[in-house]
């Protein structure tokens, strides 16, 4: 049978590599879906740095979203693979109202980062909320917001056109949190590449997303993709294999910090 790596969420990333994975830690799992809605309760902001279009993320993501008690509790969903400019189409149709898919689409394949098409996962996730509140009617409903700039690929000629919406895409990002979910007193979930939430970056200092939503009045709570194979290239740190995913490590969690895993 062949073997996968396993996926590491770290809830911060303020901790250096030596100390996650040396000796010193020895980490208790707990359920990665129980954890995050433990973190709901005293966070209206929870981060997920991602590894983009990887099946097992998204398996995970489609399932905490279906969780009745996520449902219940979590107001939004901000995806940075969603383009504003089709918002209301969004909108309509995570309301389970009938509309046809090639209104909405364009939401995801024609993002201002877009490289290439688009993964099948992050349609899966559109359609897994649709779902899930067509399954809520008369309950709360959750919604998608659209996180990345409203930016027109059908007219766009060359991608000089693309870079006075590239440059903004962060400050973008963080004001729709600001207006749609910090202004009404809600709480979220935000899904966005890594690079966008690091608080420590090898390259040196860069602009976050969390400060600003900080000084918004945010109580943040960041979680970390990242794998059981640190150093060199084909290592794997074992201590995680008898561990059934997903799971967050507790001690991270008891200090603030951490880390679900999937197979």
């Amino acid at each position: 049978m062949k073997r996968f790596y396993h996926l590491l969420l770290f809830a911060t990333v303020s901790l250096a590599p030596s100390l996650i994975f040396g000796a010193q830690v020895n980490p208790r799992p707990e359920n990665a879906t129980l954890a995050v809605l433990r973190a709901f309760e005293t966070h209206n902001i929870v981060m997920i740095g991602e590894i983009h279009s990887n099946k097992q993320e998204y398996d995970w993501y489609c399932s905490l979203v279906a969780t009745p008690e996520f449902a219940d509790r979590v107001d939004d969903i901000v995806l940075e693979i969603g383009n504003s400019l089709y918002q209301k189409s969004v909108d309509q149709f995570v309301s389970s109202e009938d509309i046809p898919l090639e209104q909405v689409l364009k939401a995801w394949r024609n993002t201002v980062g877009l490289i290439g098409p688009q993964s099948p996962l992050v349609a899966g996730l559109y359609q897994t909320v649709r779902e899930t509140n067509m399954k809520r009617r008369g309950k709360h409903q959750m919604r998608i917001l659209c996180g990345d700039p409203y930016i027109d690929r059908d007219k766009v000629e060359d991608e000089q056109d693309v870079i006075p919406y590239a440059s903004h895409r962060d400050d973008w990002y963080a004001q729709v949190v600001k207006e749609e979910v910090l202004a009404k007193n809600h709480r979220a979930l935000l899904i966005m590449g890594a690079m966008h939430f690091l608080r420590n970056s090898p390259d040196g200092p860069r602009p976050s997303i969390e400060p600003k939503l900080r000084r918004a009045g945010a109580k943040t709570y960041l979680i970390m993709f990242g794998t059981n194979t640190p150093g060199e290239r084909g290592r794997v740190d074992h201590r995680f294999d008898s561990w059934t995913a997903p799971v967050i490590p507790r001690q991270w969690l008891d200090r603030g910090t951490a880390c679900p895993v999937a197979h």
